[in-house]
Order: C-alpha cells, then sequence, then structure tokens
C-alpha cells in the first residue's frame, strides 16, 4: 500500500471515530451535572434546616436535571431527579409530568413509588393507591418498606399475589395499568 493509501486510510478511520465520538463528551457533562444535581437535592433534604431558599434551590436542581435530560437520551434518571425537586419544592403536576416521561423510558418500582407521591400530592388517593399497587407488582420485595400500617401492607401484598395468580391462570394477559 502507498504512503498516500495509508494516509487516507488513516484519515478516514481518524474521521469515523470523531463523528461516533462526536456526542459522547456532552453525555460525559450531562453526568456530571446529574451527579452535581444529586449531591444538591441530598444535602438539600438532609439539612432542610440550614438551607435558606430551600425552594429556590430546589427550582434550581430541577432545571440543571432537566438540562441533564436534554443530552441523556433514553435515560430516565434526570427527569426522576427533576420530578422529585419539583414535588418537594410543592410543584405536584410538574413532578407527576416528568415523573410519567420517566416511566416511560423503562418502568422501575421506584419512579412508580415517586409517582404515587405526585398523585398523593395532588389529591388523588385512588390514583396513588393504584400506582403503589404497581409498584408493589413490579418489585413485591418493596411491600416491607412501604410507609403504611401492617393491615395495609397485607392488603396490598394480597393484591399483588391475586394478581400473580390470575397471571398464571391466563386471567391476566399484562401487569396492573398505570393510572391515566
Amino acid at each position: 500500500m502507498s504512503t498516500l493509501g495509508r494516509l487516507l486510510r488513516g484519515a478516514a478511520v481518524t474521521a469515523i471515530l470523531a463523528v461516533m465520538l462526536y456526542r459522547e463528551p456532552g453525555r460525559y457533562e450531562a453526568e456530571r451535572m446529574l451527579k452535581a444535581a444529586t449531591d444538591a437535592f441530598r444535602f438539600v433534604e438532609s439539612r432542610r434546616g440550614e438551607v435558606t431558599d430551600r425552594e429556590g434551590a430546589l427550582g434550581r436542581i430541577g432545571q440543571i436535571a432537566d438540562a441533564a435530560a436534554e443530552r441523556m437520551v433514553g435515560d430516565p434518571r434526570p427527569r426522576v431527579l427533576a420530578g422529585l425537586a419539583r414535588l418537594r419544592a410543592g410543584q405536584p403536576e410538574r413532578a407527576r409530568e416528568l415523573l410519567v416521561r420517566a416511566l416511560s423510558l423503562g418502568e422501575r418500582a421506584e419512579i412508580d413509588l415517586h409517582l404515587a407521591g405526585a398523585y398523593g400530592a395532588l389529591g388523588d388517593r385512588e390514583k396513588a393507591m393504584a400506582t403503589i399497587r404497581r409498584a408493589a407488582w413490579v418489585s413485591p420485595a418493596l411491600i416491607p418498606m412501604l410507609p403504611f400500617s401492617d393491615p395495609e401492607k397485607r392488603a396490598i401484598e394480597h393484591d399483588v399475589l391475586r394478581l400473580e395468580a390470575d397471571l398464571k391462570a391466563g386471567k391476566l394477559k399484562q401487569p396492573p395499568p398505570l393510572p391515566e
């Protein structure tokens, strides 16, 4: 192979690598933004008495998480953090919207639980409980950790067992739906 051929091949490989890696630095920056926002959220939540403008801090955390979400396409974590920040800042409707978007990227029981918190803050106990049941369906191991009385936990566990029996019997084609 001639020198010119090797140079052209090297330039082509370099160009391909540059195109492949072009978007990645933005994702790294978004990961750093998300980590900083997560650390700030933990600080605000753990030291409530030390934060003079809690609502403002939570609003800024939500903005940073929103910015990270734009660069982290397909990753629910920034939307979850943005939703939690909005929920703690007293914006349950915006929190619900963000958590529903996070859930659309892939279901995880903790997202269901946060969404239930948003429904509860909106005063819709029925939707909150349906969402908690869905979270318990997704991950039955969390039932003992739910902030309910033992009889309420047993009722949720009974619902999950009934749904599992219906699924095994062919009566249930898919998991119980989330409230709309």
